[in-house]
């Protein structure tokens, strides 16, 4: 009989960084999608700069409901739902477009700076619904590299933005996942760094 081959092997953990090109980006939709986890982005995706130190938080919800037979015994399992949440905090609240992507692109303006004032944003509050685009939350450890596509996705919440001396002021995003031409709600990548 052969033995099982074990699969044990601590090389392949990973603890996600961001990477110092960007780390959480947008683009319009219809945005060309990257396929690999290495292919560089165009200049049309934007950079929202830096995330707090809990990155990105992922969640996959299956709702399921049990069918019993006569007897009572389980017969099989129903989806009914599946959707997909994203949890993220940008760290900048200073930059038009990490206030663009929590409160809507035709939401914030900005005023250059003149020789009395600095550059003033002008954000509207207002309960429209914010804006769908394609994401990318791109991440390495040691030379493995992680990317996650989201080609439709829209931020649906946010959550509380405190001005505070007793930390930096962010701004918690909760961005679901839309199913694209191909029934998929988003797509990872991922590169061991091993070359040949």
């Amino acid at each position: 009989m052969t033995a099982p081959v074990p699969q044990s092997n601590v090389l392949q953990f990973v603890a996600v960084s961001p990477r110092a090109a960007g780390s959480i980006m947008r683009a319009p939709l219809n945005t060309s999608l990257p396929t690999t986890s290495y292919a560089t982005l165009p200049n049309t995706w934007l950079d929202l700069g830096y995330a707090d130190e809990n990155g990105l938080r992922q969640r996959e919800n299956r709702s399921n409901t049990d069918v019993f037979v006569w007897g009572g015994a389980l017969g099989g399992t129903i989806q009914e739902k599946y959707d997909r949440t994203m949890d993220f905090k940008l760290m900048q609240l200073m930059n038009a477009q990490v206030l663009a992507s929590a409160y809507g692109i035709n939401n914030v303006s900005v005023i250059p700076a003149t020789s009395q004032q600095g550059n003033e944003i002008a954000v509207k509050m207002n309960p429209n619904l914010l804006d769908t685009q394609s994401w990318i939350f791109d991440g390495f450890f040691n030379a493995m590299l992680v990317r996650i596509v989201i080609p439709i996705g829209r931020v649906i919440a946010i959550g509380e933005v405190d001005l505070t001396h007793k930390m930096f002021s962010n701004i918690a995003c909760t961005m679901k996942a839309y199913p694209d031409a191909n029934r998929n709600h988003g797509y990872m990548y991922l590169n061991d760094g091993l070359h040949l």
